[in-house]
């Protein structure tokens, strides 16, 4: 467009002049330049060659005519060629230039006089083609370089323009996984503990200003440990991951489904109602759905496995609650879901977090009497028919400062959830040990019973803890009786079998506690190295008169025969249960019939007493005689034998 507007006024200024060579040259550059701008599919070196063509002839017309002035078009040629195609190009253009004002410096009529020169001839045709060739050679030349810097400064900023894209995008994946790390749960893909504090806290603000309750559900899988152990971590992270996608279309959007940690899920339930009643009907009902979906089989690996899952619920806002008080209250109503059979929905109560704190006072205090010595092992005894004193079990007592004790039902479970347990086994081992050193001493073959946690019978070192409390006391192996839980042989059944046979071999002897309430089997009775069976307290007490709980008492105490294994009867605390168990040849009885747990001093009293234990003692039923000892082993035989020397008299109220 500009070349069209400078050409329309040359081209009638020139025809007004009579100059007809330049109006017919103007005339020519307008078509020319029109049928390039027409010529759209043209390629783009090829327009530029015909625009240089137009500028070429118009400059070659105009130093004809007009005078040297013109030179500038010429001139402009290879400056335009090497900002245009480049700078071999723009040389070509140059030589072109140069040998047409060295060709035109021949022609009188060419207009390129010089003051001082001839009109015409090869002087002063040279000396203006050299002159114009310096000009327009540096003028190329420095738009040659120019142009080729500004192309390598472009791509320079162009390759660091992408670098820094680059590194932009980078960070920006890089800051998207520090925050995915900082906040969510990297298995499950969740919100962790972090952005759920951050949430909680939010919506107590929130709840405060609308009046609107929500809730905090505390979710617990049941038995994944143990699917966890089975199967591997594998299997116990696809199960995680198959239980989040399960929350989370039971969510509206407003919620929030996070996993804290292990097993655990904490679901925040927003804005459920403006009345109480309301709101804890919705969140029951939302626990519910949770507890069906996640009770239903999952699939992984082309296997079912089944799961099922405790929920604590707390509601929010009260009076001074924030993110880390609920969520401890909703854990504590989780564990009282657990303690009341698993696979339940509980809500917080105020009582529940004194029964936490006592249990943790407990704890403390439990650890406190076992590191200051306060903890006591005491003896119950074990009689035959006859009332001899033929064993003992050893019990832990917890004696309290003040006067009392605090009993073994309290203590030992919390000493089972905080993992004490494992230092009041080892501790129990070791006085029992100890105690049996006494009894033989003192002439007293006595077999002696201890408890046996199955968390402490688990443990790798297990057996050498045994071999080096035996080996620290000097006590004979033959007189302790290892009794383990018929539960320590669900899991892991051939490793404990194996691990029993390896306390065997020490020479120690094993029985079944509270035998006919657990995993009761004759395939692991005959598997593994037994020497007496403990009948529950259960069977003993309805025994006489139930019979149901008698036929079992039957039925326990004729296996037993048959696998030559004594049988204690524990809990027996009337005369119509002792006369019971004599009248069906159990071998040995224990329980406040026959004697409370006492300190060892009062069962050696016990045993050193003049023998006037007879009249106290049930009296054998006389129309059924004994069974003969069972052939087992000799160490079996010395048990049910009498102890040396006569036994004291023991008060039944005692």
């Amino acid at each position: 467009m500009l070349g069209v507007a400078t050409a329309i006024p040359s081209a009638l200024l020139a025809a007004h002049e009579g100059i007809w060579l330049i109006a017919a040259i103007d005339v020519l550059a307008m078509l020319w330049i029109g049928a390039i701008w027409r010529l759209r599919r043209l390629a783009y070196a090829s327009r530029v060659w015909h625009f240089l063509g137009v500028i070429y002839v118009v400059g070659v017309g105009l130093l004809l005519k007009v005078g040297p002035i013109s030179q500038i078009y010429l001139l402009a040629i290879p400056v335009l060629a090497a900002l245009l195609l480049g700078f071999r190009p723009a040389l070509c253009m140059l030589a072109l230039t140069t040998a047409t004002v060295l060709a035109l410096g021949y022609q009188a009529d060419a207009g390129s006089q010089v003051m001082g020169l001839p009109a015409y001839g090869a002087q002063r045709s040279f000396i203006i083609a050299l002159n114009f060739l310096f000009i327009a050679a540096v003028l190329t030349l420095s738009c040659a370089v120019l142009l080729r810097h500004l192309a390598s400064s472009l791509d320079e900023l162009a390759a660091s323009a992408a670098s820094l894209e680059q590194s932009r995008n980078h960070l920006v994946a890089v800051n998207d996984d520090i925050h995915r790390l900082a906040f969510y749960d990297v298995l499950t893909g969740l919100p962790n503990r972090r952005l759920l504090i951050d949430r909680i806290d939010n919506l107590l603000a929130a709840s405060a200003r609308d009046r609107h309750y929500s809730a905090v559900l505390f979710i617990d899988l049941d038995r994944f440990k143990f699917i966890n152990d089975a199967r591997g971590h594998g299997t116990g992270d696809a199960l995680l991951q198959a239980v989040a996608g399960r929350l989370q279309p039971l969510m509206r959007k407003a919620d929030t489904v996070a996993r804290i940690g292990g097993d655990e899920f904490v679901v925040v339930l927003s804005h459920l109602a403006p009345a109480l009643e309301t709101a804890t009907l919705a969140a029951r009902t939302v626990a519910d759905k949770i507890r069906h979906a996640i009770a239903t089989p999952f699939e992984i690996d082309g296997q079912r496995y089944t799961c099922s899952a405790s929920i604590g619920v707390t509601l929010l806002p009260q009076s001074g609650q924030n993110a880390q008080d609920l969520l401890r209250e909703a854990d504590t109503a989780m564990y009282r879901a657990k303690a009341d059979g698993r696979n339940g929905v509980a809500f917080y109560e105020t009582a529940m977090q004194a029964d936490v704190e006592r249990r943790l006072d407990m704890e403390r205090d439990l650890a406190a009497a076992l590191a200051a010595g306060r903890l006591e092992m005491h003896a119950q005894p074990q009689v035959d028919r006859h009332g001899r004193t033929i064993g003992a079990e050893m019990l832990m007592r917890w004696p309290l400062t003040g006067g009392g004790a605090v009993p073994p039902s309290v203590f030992i479970p919390v000493a089972e959830e905080s993992g004490l347990i494992l230092q009041l086994g080892q501790w129990a081992l070791e006085q029992t040990c100890a105690a049996a050193l006494r009894l033989a001493q003192a002439g007293h073959a006595l077999t002696l019973s201890v408890n046996v946690s199955p968390s402490q019978f688990r443990q790798a070192g297990f057996v050498e803890q045994v071999r080096a409390a035996l080996a620290a006391s000097g006590a004979p192996a033959s007189m302790l009786v290892l009794e383990v839980t018929e539960g320590l042989l669900v899991d892991k059944m051939d490793a404990t079998i194996e691990r029993m046979h390896a306390l065997a071999a020490l020479g120690l002897r094993f029985s079944i506690d509270d035998f006919g309430t657990g995993y009761s089997s004759l395939a692991y009775l005959r598997r593994m190295p037994l020497y007496e069976l403990k009948i529950d307290r259960s069977f003993v007490t309805d025994a006489p008169h139930d019979s149901g709980s008698g036929a079992l008492v039957q039925t326990i105490l004729d296996m037993a025969r048959h696998l030559k294994l004594r049988v204690v009867a524990e809990g027996v605390e009337t005369q119509a249960q002792a006369d019971f168990l004599i009248s069906h040849h159990c071998h040995c009885m224990q329980g406040y019939l026959y004697g409370r747990a006492a300190p060892v001093d009062a069962l050696l009293a016990r045993l050193a007493a003049p023998a006037t234990a007879a009249a106290c003692a049930p009296a054998p039923a006389p129309a059924t005689a004994a069974p003969p000892a069972p052939a087992s082993t000799s160490t079996s035989t010395s048990a049910l034998a009498p102890a040396p020397g006569p036994s004291a008299p023991v008060d039944a109220a005692s």
